[in-house]
């Protein structure tokens, strides 16, 4: 990199700020370089503003910038963090660490949730406006996509398989950055820069784990470096190991019944939370009135995790009970979600070498290789039998229907899923200068490749009938199915050899991979005769092919639904590839002294299936610095995303539906006065009930677009050395963006559309308000569900479209203090905040923009300080989530009884308008009640860390960190039911309460 010369006065100011680089979360931190000592200033570094002497100081690259720079600070804000600092806060993967920072927003995925496609990975949804908005790089180059899809639908970078034991340290650009980084940088970049110019070797073992159980953890971490006269080597092994962390370690976790009160139906608050009613009968037989047949005595105790229970049902007339009906007794399964995992575990194993070598004419030829290797375990439901309405041969009886959950133990390990990742990074370069030294160039080439094996055990639905009910015997003159059944199987555990009998293996692979050129150059091209630093420019021009390939198990199609099921809900299918082509420069123009102009521009040409073609974007920024120790800066850019290619070339992806909530259903039934419906809760359906969902992706789609920009300043208090503070105003748009229609998606809004209202649970009513009915987004809707007579589901169709536009705006702000004494050590303190004050998105042009921001956690703030002295260093740190709406918020409160009003809305022309009444229905009618409205929110969530390191010689240190020190664990909210009753969204560690790990780091001489 070039050598910058400049005035001391100028220097002393970025030295002040330089200050506080070691500051977790600090935006004021130094950024971007693989030089370590570029970013520590000189011992003997005088006070800001006391002499005019030349100094030299070395050029660092900074995230969001192609050219080398003196200064700390930009025209827009970066976060800066070391892996140490990572590790003294208590995160043990990056993933943790940056789903904790102030600029990123919830998450959009939960990794414990049934049916993810990618339960190993996690994405980072930098100022909450989606993963695919966010780029990540590795030593300022991009990285292949994972090879799964997010959510079973786009395009995201995995963030789980980064060791911090390679990590240098993490920058975080929160702004547009395409004009510099080009598609994906729309909400801004991650450049994660790996140890460099290590010399020595260094052992760091760590154990650990939460002190209510569960997510044990232990790290074992090699590196070291080597160099000669003319080179360099680096290598650094890592192997670690995180345990799952399962509803049973969570005792409050894993019961159905440890749904809120407010989610109590009457009968549940009448005889006791009803398990049936929420589908969590472990075993049971109706006969042909559907009442449950009584297991033979001592049946339930049989299983582990099983009770008698008894079964009741109850109807409404308004706001009174108007029956109770006694359904019999079952066996049920109180603690269903035990065997469910709320974060996965996993055993990586990750190895990396990196080496230059300088030659004596001036180049340097450089390489890496990485090879990061990681095994997940997860599991969500397990298989339900659920029987078809049949004629049992043995008891001469008709049994209407039978489910029997099977149990962790009758299954034994093969219930797990192991996600088997391997992903190769490997890099080789040659740079040097150009005209004297004036120029730097860098030639730069990589291929990386990611694959997934996802193991697991599906379930040969055929099979799993006969062994239960025996070869069908024929039908009976009403056509029923007739059986022999086998109740002692029924009624008794299994082997996991008798469930080998219906078990198979399954086995989904995925790949994806990533070539790519990339040639950049940089330097100073003139001086303006009235200042005194260069006009400095930079280029880059970038080659790259990707591609992707999903290749599900081939029995799992939907029309082998009844030989093999997986346990995922889906077979997606598809592959393609794409080749782009960059250009793109910047320039860095010293206008004066005190005011500094950068400007860049960068065109980006694909070639894939899509109707994406040239993408042009441009960025400006200002940075005006009045006098020493204060900066006033500014940036604007656009930005453009291309077209997911998964949701390109997604093809022909079905899958069967069978655990699902109809809302046209249920709304049908709530205004007929059925209330409890079966269509308005998500229960396992018989196989007739199933239907076929179509996902195909679109060769229409374009590039999504979108602005941002930033204002703020860079303030060192005057008179208090070693203080500054900043703040910065933030505002980025995305227009045309692809939205997704999911399944669920697809059937609220087709019910919305065609009625007018949404379902409130199972028997009240709001008012539908997302979109008008009737208009262009209704009629597709409406379209993309196909019904039989009876108004049940035949099939359903999703995908994306390119018509989505969201507006998000903030303010960020930081304080950051560090003072040295002599006798008490040195102090260091930083605080990060960032407020979002608005999240308006649409689905298409002609709806209204709708403010969302208080669905999401609208304030984070995080906080650290540090003590060193001798051999000591003591930390403590902290992280506080704004409250966010509770479940049912604005609905109407549930009466004591357990019935919960909606509110029904009236016509006005063709608007909806809530009446803000709450009502039920009585008779058929509508009859106002003495319910008030739920304004119920989330607590605020606070937790904070402690780190405690002691360097008992000169080459050993013991270092204690406590994440959680108070253990505090999420709260139940009171209208929460169903699995995963904390609310997710607010933070993404609310089960894992207080973690405790040691870490024992040796440097060998």
């Amino acid at each position: 990199m070039n050598t910058i010369r400049l005035r001391r006065s100028v220097l002393a100011s970025s030295l002040a700020f330089a200050l506080f680089a070691p500051l977790a979360f600090a935006q004021s931190a130094p950024s971007g370089s693989d030089q370590s000592s570029a970013q520590q200033a000189p011992a003997d570094a005088p006070a800001p503003g006391k002499s005019n002497k030349t100094v030299d100081l070395q050029g660092v690259t900074v995230t969001g910038s192609m050219i080398p720079r003196s200064q700390v600070e930009g025209p827009a804000p970066v976060v800066s963090v070391t892996a140490q600092q990572i590790k003294d806060q208590g995160f043990t993967t990056l993933w943790e660490f940056l789903d904790s920072l102030p600029q990123v927003g919830q998450q959009t995925s939960d990794p414990a949730s049934w049916g993810s496609s990618s339960v190993n990975a996690r994405s980072v949804n930098l100022r909450g406006v989606g993963p695919g908005f966010s780029l990540l790089l590795i030593d300022g180059h991009r990285v292949v996509d994972y090879p799964q899809p997010l959510n079973k639908q786009s395009n995201f970078q995995n963030y789980n398989n980064l060791p911090i034991g390679m990590i240098d340290h993490v920058e975080v650009l929160a702004s547009g950055a395409s004009s510099i980084y080009g598609s994906d940088a729309v909400a801004g970049v991650i450049n994660v820069i790996l140890k460099k110019n290590y010399q020595g070797d260094e052992l760091q073992i760590t154990g650990g784990g939460a002190t209510r159980g569960g997510r044990n953890y232990g790290d074992i971490n090699f590196f070291g470096g080597k160099s000669g006269s003319n080179w360099h080597i680096l290598y650094n092994l890592e192997q670690s190991n995180r345990t799952a962390l399962w509803g049973k370690d969570r005792p409050y976790q894993d019961s159905v019944s440890d749904a809120g009160y407010g989610a109590w139906g009457p009968a549940a608050r009448m005889f006791g939370y009803q398990y049936d009613a929420a589908s969590a009968i472990a075993l049971s037989a109706k006969d042909a009135n559907g009442h449950y047949i009584t297991p033979p005595a001592g049946s339930c105790s049989k299983f582990t995790n099983s009770q008698l229970s008894q079964s009741h049902s109850v109807t409404t007339n308004g706001t009174q009970i108007a029956s109770v009906t006694d359904n019999g007794y079952y066996c049920s399964q109180p603690a269903l979600f035990q065997n469910w995992v709320l974060t996965p575990g996993s055993r990586s194993q990750n190895g990396y070498i990196a080496g230059e070598y300088d030659f004596s004419n001036g180049l340097q030829l450089y390489g890496s290789a990485a090879l990061y290797d990681t095994t997940g375990i997860s599991n969500t439901q397990l298989p339900v039998v659920v029987t078809p309405q049949f004629y049992d041969q043995g008891t001469g009886q008709v049994i209407s229907q039978g489910i029997r959950q099977l149990t962790a133990q009758e299954m034994g390990t093969a219930a797990n899923t192991h996600d088997r990742e391997q992903n190769w990074n490997l890099q080789v370069g040659l740079k040097g200068t150009l005209f004297d030294n004036r120029f730097n160039w860098d030639l730069n080439l990589s291929s990386q490749k990611y694959t997934v094996r996802e193991d697991y055990t599906g379930i040969n639905v055929n099979g799993m009938n006969n062994f239960f009910l025996g070869k069908q015997q024929g039908t009976t003159a009403d056509n029923l199915p007739i059986y022999n059944m086998n109740w002692q199987q029924w009624w008794s555990p299994i082997t996991p050899q008798q469930y080998g009998q219906f078990a198979v293996n399954g086995e989904n692979t995925s790949s994806s991979w990533l070539d790519q050129a990339q040639f950049r150059v940089n330097g100073d091209l003139f001086k303006l005769p009235w200042v005194d630093e260069s006009v400095g420019w930079a280029a880059v021009l970038e080659a790259a092919h990707n591609g992707f390939l999903l290749s599900p198990d081939p029995r799992s199609t939907y029309s082998n639904a009844s030989n093999f099921q997986n346990p995922f809900g889906a077979y997606l299918t598809g592959g393609g590839t794409r080749q782009r082509f960059s250009l793109g420069t910047e320039f860095r123009v010293p206008i004066l002294d005190s005011l500094t102009w950068t400007i860049s521009g960068r065109g980006d040409k694909y070639n894939d299936a899509s109707m994406a073609d040239v993408a042009k974007t441009w960025g400006t920024g200002l940075e005006y610095r009045p006098y020493d120790g204060l900066l006033l800066r500014g940036s604007y850019g656009t930005n453009f995303k291309a077209p997911d290619m998964q949701a390109i070339y997604l093809t022909g992806s079905t899958s069967p539906v069978g655990d699902y909530i109809d809302p046209l259903q249920c709304i049908n039934a709530i205004k007929a006065g059925v209330s409890n419906s079966t269509w308005c809760s998500q229960v396992q359906r018989t196989s007739d009930q199933f239907y076929k969902l179509n996902t195909n992706g679109s060769t229409l789609l374009e590039p999504q677009t979108g602005h941002s920009w930033t204002y703020g300043f860079v303030w060192q208090i005057p008179g208090v050395q070693g203080l500054s503070v900043s703040a910065d105003y933030w505002h980025m748009g995305v227009d045309n963006a692809i939205q997704y229609l999911d399944q669920q998606t697809v059937l609220v809004d087709e019910a919305g559309c065609l009625t007018g209202l949404q379902a409130n649970g199972t028997s009240a009513l709001s008012p539908y308000t997302a979109h008008v009915p009737g208009s262009a987004y209704c009629q597709m809707v409406t379209q993309m569900v196909q019904r039989n007579a009876a108004g049940q589901i035949v099939s359903e169709e999703s995908g994306p479209i390119n018509e989505a536009s969201l507006y998000v705006s903030g303010i960020d702000a930081s304080l950051d203090y560090k003072i040295h004494t002599d006798d008490y050590g040195n102090f260091r303190a930083g605080l990060n905040y960032t407020n979002n004050l608005s999240y308006k998105q649409r689905v298409l042009a002609s709806d209204p923009l709708q403010n969302t921001r208080y669905n999401n956690v609208a304030s984070r703030m995080t906080w650290i300080a540090d003590w060193t002295k001798g051999d000591w260093n003591v930390s403590i740190s902290g992280v506080r989530d704004g409250s966010m709406r509770a479940p049912n918020y604005a609905g109407c409160v549930v009466l004591p009884n357990g019935i919960q009003p909606g509110m029904v809305n009236v016509q006005n022309g063709s608007e909806s308008i809530s009446t803000g009444v709450c009502q039920v229905t009585q008779d058929g009618n509508p009859v106002a009640v003495d319910s008030a409205t739920y304004r119920g929110r989330t607590p605020v969530w606070i937790t904070w860390n402690t780190a405690v390191g002691w360097k008992f010689n000169p080459d050993t240190t013991l270092k204690l960190t406590v994440s959680n020190i108070f253990d505090k664990v999420g709260a139940i909210p009171y209208y929460a039911g169903g699995f995963e009753f904390v609310t997710t969204g607010q933070t993404a560690d609310e089960y894992n309460g207080r973690e405790i790990f040691l870490t024992f780091d040796y440097k060998f001489k």
